[in-house]
């Protein structure tokens, strides 16, 4: 009898065991499906103290189409869903706030380490990409010799993991939150719902991404 009840009992955990994987993937997308509906708040149900401003209406972007410095056509809904620091820079000049912002964000993924694959970066334009300049970082060569140099060839040799996108009138921010000295940060789903400025620490704001990088699965 002893023995009966050794052998029901190590099936079950055996059953429990393998049933575990099984429960852990139904959940995982029973959550995504309504994190990605937005019926589920992810920010708020896990409470982060967040560096950031939450935007109060978030914007999704997935499904707008820009035109990417290939001359092709890009958009969010392409590619793999991936955390976004979004920067926008209106006007034909990417100027000293701009060029800053470049580098904190890339200094900010690079810093996230492991998770740096599941985050991208992305500069959304309003001019075409080909005419956009770069006023240079004050006291660098560039900016001595030509204050006024194309952007691009700039980004390709310092920033090669951007992607740079143009809009043609499409809101990629909600409404009255575009602020200068500023990037967003875009969950997996599309959302502008973050913003960050150059007054946050750049410390403050890796532990938010690592925060949600952690809690987000993937």
């Amino acid at each position: 009898m002893t023995e009966t009840n050794n052998r029901t009992g190590g099936r079950a955990i055996l059953l429990l065991i393998a049933g575990l994987p099984v429960t852990m993937i139904l959940a995982s997308t029973w959550l995504w499906y309504f994190v990605e509906r937005g019926d589920i708040d992810i920010i708020g149900a896990l409470g982060t103290a967040n560096s950031g401003e939450l935007l109060p209406e978030p914007l999704n972007i997935r499904s707008l189409e820009f035109e990417a410095a290939d001359g092709t056509f890009a958009s969010l809904a392409t590619g793999e869903p991936k955390w976004t620091l979004m920067l926008v820079n209106d006007g034909p000049t990417c100027n000293a706030d701009c060029n800053e912002l470049l580098y904190l964000t890339r200094q900010i993924r690079i810093a996230i380490g492991r998770d740096y694959q599941r985050t991208q970066r992305l500069l959304v334009v309003d001019t075409p990409i080909e005419t956009i300049q770069s006023s240079g970082e004050p006291g660098s060569a560039d900016s001595d010799s030509n204050p006024m140099q194309a952007l691009m060839p700039q980004l390709e040799r310092e920033h090669v993991d951007l992607k740079v996108w143009r809009r043609e009138g499409q809101a990629v921010v909600p409404d009255g939150q575009l602020m200068p000295n500023s990037w967003y940060l875009v969950d997996p789903s599309g959302w502008v719902m973050m913003r960050y400025s150059t007054e946050v620490n750049y410390k403050d704001v890796i532990g938010d991404l690592k925060f949600l990088l952690k809690n987000s699965g993937g």
